[in-house]
């Protein structure tokens, strides 16, 4: 078996560092563990590729606690409210080396079952490790096969929805892809006296016999599922969390919550697809640089990183036109039209005059919008950063507004009519003066600064001129932060790897 995982561009097949650091922890201190499902890609949990599953005695949750908060290479998160489940923690590990990151899920009791509630609990924990076996191709403990094919079965036969039956009559089958491949897999694996032992513990004898059948038929189906959970004694509905009518409620609460989050996150342009947060409150991080800094591409790059194992959403904080809102692009294309106008518009002499000064004035006006519907943004951008940090997720901003330098790098462009005579002009000018006002007061709590050489710059953004490139790159060395906020100064002429690196570990340091 290959399995690869990708890092900066490259592929790795070994075991990630922090998590041999942490078995080997676990080991040296004692504590009661196994990787307890899932092991047919056991390589690519190792890798972070896919989750880490472990079952843990319970009576070790304070030492395991203290193993993972020891250092900063595992961090706590937390689902929202109603969508977690009893006995079953997550922790986020940073691999400083790689910079891969890697989902722990920490299992205290075998909490399993439907998608969306898992409601359903096995009181086979002790089994479990009891009898776990240690896999010496990645140095961890794992659940014997026997037992993991068994459970295997079982969490197959508890899910099956009215849905699965009605695809699998229309030629869907329920049990394919990695389901089918996993439960194969083991199959080749156990003696088949030895699973009928076990099997017994579990769920009697007739269910027991009926076991081995479901891997071996050619396409297994949901009516083997269902004779062999119709046999098990104990019955696996012993085994609810919730009544019927209840599990079904929940779930179907919780479907439609997720569908409406990612719809919703959809449109307001998340990059997420996790819905864990930081239990001590979420993070505002901005990158700020000088054209061809890389900026945008980097706020991209720390999105996707972050977005599988936790709640991140993106926002920007500058006035480029992909940014723009429907306002705002309405005023830009009136703009590209005027000036298509003018350009091809010839003029009679004697009217010279008059052609000048009347579009001269229709300009001012359209800068006066303009100004206004961007300072609209610029407040809509700071509330949504403030709402989303506040419930705990992360928020990554590509720019950011400043003041330092009016008409320069996303600053202010009517400073100078804030105290003027009353008219469009000083609304103008102080609606932008508010919208900054409330963009400091959501001051960032990690600014990464990207610095980068004049010839650098030139060779990335040919198309902007040199003095702009200069000016910028000043403005940024010289911009200034709240002590509030951390700022991580980066070269960015270096190769981007390590840029992204750096970047990695100083969000995972903040985090």
């Amino acid at each position: 078996m290959t399995l690869v995982q990708e890092t900066h561009g490259a592929t790795s097949t070994t075991a990630l560092p922090v998590l041999r650091e942490l078995f080997d922890r676990l080991h040296a201190e004692g504590i009661r563990y196994c990787h307890w499902k899932s092991n047919e890609h056991l390589g690519a949990s190792m890798t972070g590729a896919t989750d880490v599953d472990i079952l843990v005695d319970r009576q070790a949750a304070q030492r395991l606690t203290r193993v993972l908060t020891d250092s900063d290479s595992f961090k706590r998160f937390v689902v929202k409210p109603g969508h977690g489940y009893p006995g079953i923690e997550d922790y986020v590990g940073f691999d400083d080396f790689t910079g891969a990151l890697t989902h722990l899920h920490v299992h205290y009791q075998l909490t399993l079952g439907e998608k969306f509630i898992k409601g359903h609990r096995l009181p086979w924990e002790e089994l479990y490790l009891s009898s776990r076996v240690l896999d010496e191709e990645h140095g961890i403990y794992v659940a014997d096969p026997h037992l993991e094919l068994t459970v295997l079965v079982a969490r197959a036969a508890i899910k099956v929805r009215a849905r699965d039956v009605l695809l699998e009559t229309l030629g869907v089958p329920y049990l394919r892809g990695g389901l089918l491949r996993e439960l194969r897999w083991l199959a080749q694996r156990v003696d088949p006296l030895r699973l009928r032992e076990v099997a017994s513990r579990l769920v009697g004898e007739r269910a027991a016999g009926l076991l081995p059948r479901i891997p071996a038929a050619p396409r297994p189906s949901i009516g083997q599922l269902r004779a062999f959970a119709a046999a098990a004694d104990p019955r696996l509905d012993e085994y609810r969390l919730f009544a019927r009518w209840d599990a079904a409620r929940r779930m179907s609460a919780v479907e439609w919550s997720i569908v409406w989050w990612k719809v919703r996150h959809w449109f307001s342009g998340a990059a997420t697809r996790s819905n864990r947060t930081l239990p001590q409150g979420g993070l505002f991080i901005a990158f700020v640089g000088a054209d061809g800094a890389g900026k945008s591409t980097l706020t991209r790059e720390i999105a996707h990183w972050l977005s599988r194992e936790v709640a991140v959403t993106t926002t920007y904080g500058g006035s480029g036109k992909g940014s723009a809102s429907g306002p705002r692009r309405m005023l830009q294309g009136i703009a590209r039209v005027q000036r298509r106008v003018a350009g091809t518009s010839v003029q009679p002499v004697e009217g010279a005059a008059r052609a000048e000064s009347a579009p001269s004035r229709w300009r001012v006006v359209g800068r006066l919008l303009v100004v206004l519907t961007l300072a609209r943004e610029r407040r809509r951008r700071a509330l949504g950063v403030r709402r989303a940090r506040g419930r705990g997720m992360i928020v990554l901003a590509d720019r950011l507004p400043q003041r330092q330098f009016a008409g320069l790098n996303d600053g202010p462009q009517l400073t100078e009519w804030v105290d003027g005579r009353p008219g469009l002009r000083r609304l103008a000018a102080r609606r932008e003066r508010a919208a900054f006002d409330l963009a400091e007061r959501t001051a960032p709590d990690l600014v990464v600064k990207l610095h980068v050489a004049i010839d650098v710059a030139k060779q990335r953004k040919p198309e902007t001129p040199l003095a702009q490139l200069r000016t910028g790159i000043e403005v940024v060395r010289q911009l200034r932060f709240p002590p509030t906020t951390r700022v991580l100064d980066v070269d960015a002429s270096q190769p981007y790897p390590q840029v992204l690196l750096l970047a990695k570990r100083a969000v995972w340091e903040r985090i």
